[in-house]
């Protein structure tokens, strides 16, 4: 009986935190090999870290969210010496991450699992968020950063804030943009707008099978290449910056 109890009491402190009684669990791919890592087992390895975030993008200034240290996280799932990772995301958004930046004394990352604004007792682990259209929960995991630097900049590419992030996997650039890479006698136009596609489009839109769906492809007769005029399109990169976090374009206010 006294057994029983304490196996109980085990239990419950196992699973003891912000209403983490659920089947969230981290996809994680490395060398072609996935595994399935549960929230709960992630906690009892390595436990939950707070981090509070000065001006989140998506929920404004002054959060908190519990989850994984990166770091400590990434060496505990074996990804500890990867030099590049993809951040894989269920809406089809995927982005490289440089692993390196993860090394600044100042900055400090975090997978999160929820936000602490929410009432500890509810099941809740995410406020209601509209991206587009749509009203979408950040579940499983909300990838987001602080810095003890107040000049540092948190909103570059070097630095993605990822929601629904379901998978990381350890990222071979050079192999993964391989069948959209230009010949070597290719203009150097081309080459630059590789380079170009490779750096920052590919987060959304496909060449040649290479990059993500949450855009149209843009060598396709459906693509955004073919649906505008050439003018038209060209105007379109030219008056356009790329909101990181929404993961959609808008048009800049340019005078």
């Amino acid at each position: 009986m006294l057994f029983t109890l304490a196996f109980g009491l085990l239990q419950a402190l196992r699973w003891a935190g912000p209403s983490l009684a659920d089947d969230h669990a981290l996809r994680v791919q490395d060398h072609g090999v996935t595994r399935h890592c549960p929230v709960a087992d992630r906690i009892a390895a390595i436990g939950l870290t707070e981090l509070r975030v000065a001006n989140d993008p998506h929920f404004g200034p002054d959060r908190v969210f519990a989850g994984f240290a990166s770091k400590p996280l990434l060496e505990h799932v074996g990804l500890g010496d990867a030099a590049e990772l993809l951040l894989v995301c269920a809406d089809g958004y995927n982005v490289p991450f440089d692993a390196a930046v993860l090394s600044r004394p100042a900055l400090r990352a975090v997978l999160a699992i929820r936000d602490e604004a929410l009432p500890t007792e509810g099941e809740a682990h995410w406020a209601p968020f509209r991206h587009g259209t749509q009203i979408v929960s950040f579940n499983p995991f909300y990838r987001v950063w602080a810095s003890a630097d107040e000049d540092e900049d948190l909103g570059t590419e070097a630095m993605p804030w990822p929601f629904q992030l379901t998978e990381i996997r350890r990222f071979d650039r050079a192999r993964h943009f391989a069948p959209a890479q230009p010949r070597a006698d290719a203009h150097v136009v081309v080459r630059k707008g590789f380079e170009v596609y490779a750096a920052h489009s590919s987060k959304c839109h496909r060449v040649r099978g290479v990059g993500d769906d949450v855009g149209p492809a843009l060598d396709r007769d459906a693509g955004l290449s073919r649906s505008s005029p050439r003018r038209s399109f060209a105007n379109t990169f030219a008056t356009t910056r790329i909101d990181f976090h929404a993961r959609r374009c808008r048009r800049s206010l340019r005078s």
